[in-house]
């Protein structure tokens, strides 16, 4: 079988161009399939192999031609449930295409994650459940971790020596063809002469208002509070003591 992996991180325009990919009927039904919201399949009762082909099946259009696309979380999920690599097994079971898509604009691209986080709407189509409001410490933490993922496919991709191509959303917002012609040819098929989607641009004024104040506010903000995503630990006695002899130690960022 022929397919591709768009490997990315939320509010790229993975959802918009996958939409596209997805109205043209033969270019397969890309989604986040790795997300256990988006398979709903019992990884308990099935092995590896059995995961591994449902997955398939379900972003697969009906000439056999499958996508996907995958964040860093949902990989390491996977790896940590079957001690697997997806990506790996897929390139070595089809003819799979990487593409590692990217948006260069990272300040709003952790805007609208967190807003999309506090809203509960990843795409405008969707109803907001709660009002958004501006949070310095969230949008920083947001910007470290579209950093963090975008700065662990590079590497990825760097060490794993398959062949790749690189798209950023800001080159295809105008103009999505280049991107959907590359996923076309390597599938075999004809790229669509005209692309369709339900999906809207979320960004309005609300957007460069918290652009200004966040810019302002990164002047005395604690950035290092934002970026420390470490596991609390339980402040119990018998912890307090591990801590003071040296068996339980504190994780801190880069701590190797």
């Amino acid at each position: 079988m022929r397919g591709y992996l768009i490997l990315s991180e939320a509010r790229s325009g993975s959802s918009w161009l996958s939409t596209l990919l997805g109205h043209s009927g033969e270019m397969g039904l890309p989604a986040e399939w790795l997300a256990p919201k988006a398979h709903r399949l019992d990884t308990r009762a099935l092995p590896f192999d059995a995961f591994f082909g449902e997955i398939i099946r379900k972003c697969s259009t009906a000439n056999g031609a499958f996508g996907m696309k995958i964040f860093p979380n949902q990989i390491f999920v996977t790896n940590e449930r079957y001690g697997r690599d997806f990506i790996r097994h897929c390139l070595s079971e089809h003819e799979t295409a990487l593409i590692f898509l990217r948006r260069r604009d990272t300040l709003r691209q952790a805007i609208s994650f967190a807003r999309a986080r506090q809203t509960r709407a990843f795409a405008a189509h969707h109803g907001a459940k709660a009002e958004p409001r501006y949070d310095f410490e969230q949008i920083a933490r947001c910007f470290f971790y579209i950093r963090e993922s975008y700065n662990f496919w590079q590497s990825y991709l760097e060490l794993l020596g398959a062949p790749f191509i690189e798209f950023t959303y800001e080159d295809l917002a105008g103009d999505p063809y280049p991107f959907i012609a590359h996923i076309a040819e390597h599938l075999g098929v004809c790229a669509p002469a005209k692309t369709e989607t339900r999906m809207a641009v979320q960004r309005d004024g609300l957007t460069e208002e918290w652009i200004a104040r966040f810019n302002e506010d990164c002047r005395s903000g604690d950035l290092l509070r934002a970026y420390d995503r470490r596991e609390h630990i339980p402040g119990k006695l018998r912890n307090f003591a591990k801590l003071a002899s040296g068996k339980l130690k504190p994780r801190y960022p880069f701590a190797f």
